[in-house]
């Protein structure tokens, strides 16, 4: 009854996160770490980002509040950055330029030293069959595998949300790597994935599930956009151990 009439004249909402500063100005880190890229989310809990430890070559999913080579903690998740508390400061570890899209800040990056190509373990794609042009068979072990350790993924390609007017339109793919399995599967530099099963995807809440609910499909769909704004299907057929 207090709260239904207000009888002290209280708020009673709830209150509001303030909004998070994209646009802080931040120093970029020195830390031997390259972002691969980032699902970003309102709710800091469903937020992660792929994390290349270039000194010992390792691939990481990190999350809010997770720790970098044991020092750097991960403040926040953005769709181009991640926030870090390094000694005290913080600092941002930003995507690269190879995409065509300025860093989040202005500062100049740290030079990188030249670094050759390394060979990266990759796994016997054989067995990921082109049934026709827009149809391929792949192995359930495969996507059991890559819905178990996503950073393999964002070793082979730089995969971002892609948004229009504000809106997220889907999970776009640059710098695919030659043999990789986006190649294998039909998937090209440019393309965007709008659409799995008929859901589209339009928030990285759904981004994030989407290979979790591969595991368990015995085939699936994707509606693709090229760089040209052309659309095609490509579809799957899951089987074998």
């Amino acid at each position: 009854m207090i709260l239904t009439r207000n009888l002290f004249n209280v708020s009673t909402l709830a209150p509001t996160r303030p909004p998070q500063p994209e646009d802080e100005k931040l120093e970029a880190t020195r830390l031997p770490l390259e972002l691969r890229g980032t699902v970003a989310s309102e709710n800091p809990a469903l937020a992660w980002a792929a994390v290349e430890d270039t000194q010992n070559r390792r691939n990481l999913v990190v999350r809010v509040d997770d720790r970098l080579l044991d020092r750097a903690r991960v403040l926040r998740i953005e769709r181009r950055r991640i926030v870090l508390e390094n000694d005290g400061r913080r600092e941002e570890l930003a995507l690269s330029e190879e995409d065509g899209a300025p860093s989040a800040s202005s500062a100049p990056a740290p030079r990188r030293r030249a670094r050759t190509e390394r060979r990266e373990p990759q796994r016997d794609l054989s067995r990921v069959r082109k049934l026709a042009e827009d149809r391929f068979a792949v192995q359930r072990r495969d996507v059991e595998e890559v819905a178990r350790n996503p950073a393999q993924l964002f070793s082979q390609a730089r995969i971002l949300p892609k948004y229009e007017a504000g809106q997220m339109v889907g999970v776009q793919l640059n710098a695919i790597k030659p043999g990789s399995l986006f190649e294998q599967i039909g998937l090209q530099n440019g393309d965007t994935i709008t659409e799995l099963n008929g859901i589209e995807v339009t928030s990285p809440q759904e981004s994030a599930n989407l290979l979790r609910e591969l595991t368990d499909a015995d085939r699936f769909s994707v509606m693709v956009t090229g760089p040209d704004g052309e659309e095609r299907t490509l579809n799957y057929d899951v089987g074998g151990n």
